[in-house]
């Protein structure tokens, strides 16, 4: 392991290789961190910012992007920035900080510098001393730099030639007293800083602040320790205690330290709420409150050295109170952590890193989701609206279809009551009356005398015709009634249907059966023999049929018929808008006997009727539900 002086020695040799360099390009070209401007030798201006820390520290970084804002604006000049990040935190003894003025002084002697800007305590501190070596009559910029520290910075030797941007103390105060307004029940007071000259100057307002709030605060100092010393202490401070971290650069034993890396060490040991001063703590466990702002002390800085730059004389530019670098913002996660009120924050206070609710996180789904409920329930509500007046709807159909059916019935009853009176009238009435005169008109004829010829064929000619009447009229009985049904059976009523149509119409009959035909109600074979009587009236009226095939087939609960003819059929949609009720008739007389009508026809491809009914136990259940079919 290399010591700390061989250390430093092989770091000088490579800053005096590479101050040869940035001679070269001091004398000859702008450097990268030139601000845009117009070019030229005579409007170019030279600046060396001296940073206490290296460039990987927080606070470094904060500041160099608030100068670099400030530099990067448009002037009637060039801005050339020359960086040094000098360490002073490692390179604190006097041999070492002599050799970093060396340096400086060899780098930047033959360069034409018009303004110096130093960042921070230990930069400052080492211009006091170094100025008049390094920066002869430079003009220079503080920045960062603690409000009691002002007068020993004006009492140096650039005294008159300086301007900057303080640390105001009312920061520290107001930090303070926030911090004890949202823990009111705290009674003692942490104050942890290093043992570097920075940590002690920056400690200080702190300490005033703290040391006002006596006696109702007990002020506890854990300052110039090592850090496992104040890591042990933490873990033994009362519970009503508030940490206030400043800065710890380095421990008691001279280990350099990144203060922003402290902090969550001293999170995990104290289990107490910590306050910081500086922005560049945020978010690595600190609570929060009134801050200084890095960034905005180098903007600050830079706008003041823009004026500088521009010829006016850095003495007579005022020092930033610091005021405007001050910024409000607190860390949820830690006030959740601690229970402290959010209520109870300064009304300029910015709340960030708030972990977002249920709500927060999902309202868009959740407002979806809710959308969508609200659409399905109203749609299931639709629906079930919808089903109910179906259902009153469907109980309305079916009880006027009962009641259509019930008054089909009556009329199909009340018809056949009528026809069958009108048979009875022409078979015993009229037939019989018909009959009469025949006798009569053969009785006259057997006392005609024989020679009188001509009388006797007019006789003659009435008593067929008479007898020709009496058939026919008999026959239309037996079509206004077929009592054969109730004599012979379904099977022989229909089998004498189709002789007589045979051998009135001269159409070619065919009649088949299959199956029992026992215990068949009379209104159902009723409606068979109405179905086969109308559908062969039908074939001989429209059809120009030459052949019909019935065949009836009958089980244990059904009857099936089917009546099919070879003639030039027709298209059942355009039958039901032609005024016949043939087929009207016979689907309403099937429909009574709670059966099944179908008819199947294409123009020159014949008719199919078919009818099923039931018989027994399944008609009645049927006809209890006609609606169910």
């Amino acid at each position: 392991m290399f010591s700390t002086t061989r250390r430093f020695a092989v770091l000088l040799r490579f800053l005096c290789l590479g101050s040869l360099l940035a001679l070269l390009s001091c004398l000859h070209a702008p450097g990268a961190a030139a601000a845009d401007g117009p070019a030229g030798v005579g409007n170019e201006k030279r600046v060396a910012i001296l940073y206490s820390m290296p460039l990987d520290f927080p606070a470094t970084q904060l500041v160099e992007q608030g100068l670099r804002e400030a530099l990067s604006e448009k002037t009637p000049f060039a801005v050339q920035a020359f960086s040094e990040y000098l360490d002073l935190s490692r390179f604190r003894h006097e041999s070492q900080r002599q050799a970093l003025a060396d340096l400086l002084r060899q780098r930047y002697g033959a360069a034409q510098i018009d303004l110096v800007i130093a960042v921070d305590v230990p930069a400052t501190h080492f211009l006091i001393e170094h100025a008049q070596d390094v920066f002869p009559g430079i003009p220079v910029v503080v920045c960062d730099i603690p409000e009691p520290d002002k007068e020993n910075i004006l009492a140096s030797s650039f005294g008159k030639r300086v301007s900057g941007v303080l640390e105001p103390a009312q920061v520290a105060r107001e930090l303070v007293t926030s911090a004890f307004r949202l823990k009111p029940q705290a009674r003692h007071a942490v104050l942890i800083y290093g043992a570097f000259e920075n940590d002690a100057v920056r400690a200080i307002v702190l300490r005033q602040a703290i040391t006002a709030l006596y006696p109702r605060v007990e002020l506890l100092e854990l300052g110039g320790l090592s850090i496992g010393e104040i890591l042990d202490r933490c873990q033994k401070l009362p519970p009503d205690s508030l940490i206030f971290f400043s800065t710890l650069f380095v421990d008691a034993k001279g280990r350099f330290f990144v203060p922003r890396e402290v902090i969550p060490s001293l999170a995990n040991y104290s289990g107490c709420p910590i306050w910081g001063l500086y922005d560049s703590y945020f978010g690595s466990g600190v609570v929060g409150g009134p801050m200084v702002s890095m960034r905005l002390q180098g903007l600050a800085a830079g706008k003041i050295a823009l004026r500088i730059l521009s010829g006016r004389p850095a003495g007579e530019i005022p020092f930033n109170d610091g005021l405007d670098t001050k910024v409000t913002v607190y860390d949820w996660r830690q006030l959740d952590r601690f229970h402290l009120d959010e209520n109870a924050l300064p009304p300029d206070a910015t709340v960030v890193y708030r972990e977002a609710t249920l709500w927060g996180r999902y309202r868009y789904y959740i407002i979806g989701a809710a959308i969508l409920f609200t659409l399905q329930s109203a749609l299931v509500i639709g629906l079930f609206v919808n089903l109910r007046q179906r259902k009153k709807a469907e109980i309305a159909l079916r009880e006027s279809q009962r009641e259509l059916q019930t008054l089909a019935g009556r009329l199909i009853s009340s018809q056949e009551g009528e026809l069958s009176r009108l048979s009875r009238e022409f078979h015993d009435d009229f037939v019989q009356r018909l009959a009469a005169v025949a006798i009569e008109i053969g009785t006259i004829e057997l006392h005609t005398r024989p020679s009188d010829e001509r009388a006797r064929a007019g006789l003659v000619d009435a008593k067929e015709k008479i007898i020709n009447l009496s058939e026919d009229m008999h026959a239309l009985s037996r079509e206004l009634h077929p009592s054969i049904l109730k004599d012979f059976g379904l099977v022989r009523a229909v089998a004498a249907l189709c002789r007589n149509f045979t051998d009135r119409e001269g159409l070619d009959v065919a009649c088949a059966f299959q199956g029992a035909f026992t215990d068949i109600p009379l209104d159902t074979a009723l409606c068979l023999y109405r179905v086969i009587q109308e559908g062969l009236r039908n074939i001989v009226k429209h059809a120009q049929a030459r052949h019909v095939d019935i065949s009836l087939e009958g089980t244990d609960d059904r009857l099936v018929l089917v009546v099919r003819d070879d003639g030039k059929g027709f298209k059942p949609l355009c039958a039901r808008l032609t005024p016949g009720i043939g087929l009207a008739s016979m689907r309403e007389r099937v429909q009574y006997a709670s059966g099944d009508f179908a008819i199947q026809s294409e123009p020159g491809q014949g008719t199919v009727i078919h009818v099923s009914v039931p018989v027994g136990e399944e008609r009645h259940a049927q006809a209890e539900n006609p609606a169910g079919r």
